[in-house]
């Protein structure tokens, strides 16, 4: 009698490469994650071919061997000066690089800075891996709850193999939730239920006919930060969120997560712009404007669209 594979009997676990493409061992210290909602898809497609002399096919031939992780996590962190192995792992995947305890974007390729990962998913037996993997991702922060990521990865797909589930030691960090936040733009406090932030990133995978997949590794070309959030309407006097729209402002966008022991995580983007026309909307019969902010360079400083500061606890 066969047994069946358990859906939630399944670990993560992700590791910076040393040469892009080429996969890292992963053992137990890599899956040290609270994920949740992981799945590898197999994305490869099939050529297929006509026969002669009737309708039938003949084998269909497979193009690059490509794939896609997605999954969830906690904005979780213990407050102390060491940041969480989920952003130091995740995000240099994902194009953020940090510099002390901020976390900025890049306009790089993979290598000592932007990583590309090894990622994989234990199935209650099974384990079906990337490799050379690069990443976009959304925070959802809804008010007075935890916030979490979403990670979307593209990777190289290496055929699953029968691998016993492993049993890392999980870390014990609280979520944080977005609440005690001094949330602006403008220098104007905006009463949301939510805040989304894009991470944005266009990704390709390398084509590199001396692989067997026909791909070297995963590259992020473009990057295009979004905000949404929905914030109480407000007096034109107060917030002309219309005619901030129309004369192309840019301002402070901030908000940020609480943490244990008044740790907090920030988020900051110096120029963002009302990049769609506000919409009204209602919650609960109360009028809340739709809006969308873009994240702009800068000024003259490349890279510096928006900010992730952990800020330890006092």
């Amino acid at each position: 009698m066969t047994t069946p594979l358990l859906k939630r009997k399944r670990v993560f676990a992700a590791k910076h490469e040393a040469t892009p493409g080429t996969a890292e061992t992963l053992t137990t210290a890599e899956a040290a994650f609270n994920a949740y909602d992981v799945v590898i898809q197999n994305e490869t497609e099939k050529e297929s071919r006509e026969g002669q002399g009737s309708f039938g096919m003949r084998a269909s031939v497979p193009g690059g061997y490509k794939g896609r992780i997605t999954f969830k996590h906690d904005a979780s962190w213990d407050g102390t000066a060491t940041e969480p192995s989920w952003a130091d792992v995740l995000l240099p995947g994902c194009g953020w690089v940090k510099n002390g305890q901020v976390f900025t974007p890049r306009t790089e390729a993979p290598g000592t800075n932007v990583k590309t990962l090894t990622m994989a998913t234990y199935i209650d037996g099974v384990r079906k891996l990337l490799r050379g993997c690069v990443g976009t991702f959304k925070l959802i922060c809804p008010t007075g709850k935890a916030a979490y990521f979403e990670f979307d990865f593209i990777g190289i797909f290496d055929s699953p193999t029968d691998t016993a589930i492993i049993a890392p030691t999980y870390p014990t960090a609280s979520p944080l939730r977005f609440a005690s936040s001094t949330t602006t733009w403008n220098s104007v406090q905006l009463s949301v239920e939510n805040m989304t932030l894009d991470s944005g990133n266009t990704m390709i995978l390398r084509e590199d006919p001396s692989d067997v997949s026909g791909y070297r590794c995963g590259l992020i070309t473009n990057r295009v930060v979004k905000i949404t959030g929905n914030p109480e309407s407000r007096l034109v006097a107060t917030n002309p969120v219309h005619a901030k729209f129309f004369d192309m402002s840019e301002h402070e966008l901030t908000w940020s997560l609480d943490g244990p022991t008044n740790s907090v995580l920030t988020f900051t983007a110096p120029k963002a712009e009302i990049t769609s026309a506000p919409s009204e909307e209602e919650r609960e019969r109360m009028v809340v404007d739709a809006i969308e902010w873009q994240a702009n360079r800068n000024g003259s400083t490349a890279d510096q669209e928006l900010s992730i500061t952990f800020t330890a606890a006092t």
